[in-house]
């Protein structure tokens, strides 16, 4: 599953931005009020049947089955009712019903085909679900949300009490980086609300691994030297 870092909101991102657990942003989705998308690779989809021109008593003919190397879908209401209260937990199908960009409905599964005779199973990691930035907007401005950011200490030594909001920056901006993005998004998941840091260098490639899996291990180890927290304030 890869979506595109510049292109989402992973779920638990979300939870944080408003304050909510994952389950709740689930239950949004379920509810129609949030779309929430996931993606895939390497997987086989077909879209519904469609009705044979003709008299109504002609059968709907179905769609072929296609492969995708890459694509991004939203799961129906029904899987969504299934991860709710599950958010830890994997949910294996042998079909994902789904909607395609468009609105159309399909399935996807990665089988190999009956003429092979056997089925993978397809697997729905719930942290892999995300929203779209503007959908996640047109949410907050609908429900007047103010996103949750974190502030960090000033070093204006007229004013040490001075916090100054940290927030994610715009994946439009010009100067965009997505590494930056992304060890800001991973801090904020595994330390924004630690008391002490307990993490190690291996819970942080491990986040990275799950959301940012695109990325190369270069620059995974790049962005855990900056996220690992330094033991005596000090680099």
């Amino acid at each position: 599953m890869t979506p595109q870092d510049d292109q989402c909101i992973f779920l638990d991102e979300l939870a944080r931005r408003w304050r909510q657990s994952p389950d709740r942003i689930v239950e949004l989705a379920v509810n129609g009020a949030l779309p929430l998308w996931i993606g895939f690779t390497e997987v086989s989809g077909q879209k519904a049947a469609r009705k044979a021109p003709g008299p109504r008593k002609n059968k709907a003919k179905p769609t072929a089955m296609t492969r995708y190397d890459r694509i991004e879908v939203r799961p129906d209401l029904e899987v969504l009712r299934q991860i709710l209260g599950r958010c830890d937990r994997i949910l294996i199908v042998a079909e994902l019903a789904c909607q395609d960009a468009t609105g159309a409905p399909m399935v996807l599964t990665n089988s190999v085909g009956e003429e092979w005779g056997e089925t993978s199973m397809i697997g729905l990691k719930p942290a892999a679900l995300f929203a779209r930035p503007e959908d996640a907007r047109k949410f907050e401005q609908k429900n007047k949300i103010v996103p949750h950011t974190i502030h960090i200490k000033s070093n204006n030594p007229a004013n040490p009490d001075e916090h100054t909001p940290l927030a994610a920056p715009h994946r439009e901006h010009p100067c965009f980086a997505p590494e930056l993005h992304a060890a800001l998004a991973c801090w904020q998941a595994l330390f924004a609300d630690a008391t002490s840091p307990t993490l190690a260098g291996a819970d942080i490639r491990a986040w990275l691994q799950r959301h940012y899996p695109d990325f190369s291990r270069a620059a995974m180890e790049r962005i855990a030297l900056v996220v690992t927290p330094s033991r005596n304030n000090r680099r």
